[in-house]
C-alpha cells in the first residue's frame, strides 16, 4: 500500500463521505466552499464515532485534540474519526444557532455549550 501524507488522506474521506452523501458542498462568502452534514449523514456519523470509538478504544475527543495539536500519527481510522467529530459538532453547533433543536449529542467538546457538556455518549 502506498503511503500517503495526511492532505491526500483527508480528501479521500471526504470524498467517500460525499460518494456515500454523507456532506454536500455549499458556497459561503468569496465563493469559499464548506461542506454541510445531510440530515442522513449526522445519524450515519453518530454511529461511525460510536463504532470507531469502540474499534480502537480510544474517544473522539481525544483524537480530535491530537489532531488539533498536530500530534496524531498517520491512521487513517483515528484522522477519520477526528474528522467525524469535528465535523459532527460543527453541524450541530451550526443548526442550533439556527435556533434548531436536536436531540441529545453523541460526543460534545469542551467548548461546546454548558447545558451539552456532561452528557456523554448515550452509545457507551
Amino acid at each position: 500500500m502506498e503511503l500517503k501524507n495526511k492532505e491526500e488522506l483527508k480528501t479521500e474521506i471526504l470524498q467517500s463521505w460525499l460518494g456515500s452523501a454523507w456532506v454536500y458542498p455549499v458556497r459561503g462568502p468569496k465563493d469559499q466552499v464548506f461542506m454541510r452534514l445531510t440530515p442522513g449523514g449526522r445519524l450515519k456519523m453518530r454511529r461511525g464515532i460510536g463504532e470507531l470509538e469502540n474499534t480502537l478504544g480510544v474517544k473522539g475527543t481525544d483524537v480530535l485534540e491530537q489532531e488539533e495539536a498536530g500530534t496524531l500519527p498517520l491512521e487513517r481510522d483515528k484522522l477519520e474519526l477526528a474528522m467525524m467529530v469535528q465535523a459532527y459538532t460543527s453541524e450541530r453547533r451550526f443548526i442550533e444557532s439556527q435556533g434548531g433543536t436536536l436531540g441529545t449529542a453523541a460526543v460534545t467538546l469542551d467548548e461546546a455549550a454548558p447545558e451539552e457538556a456532561g452528557k456523554g455518549n448515550p452509545e457507551q
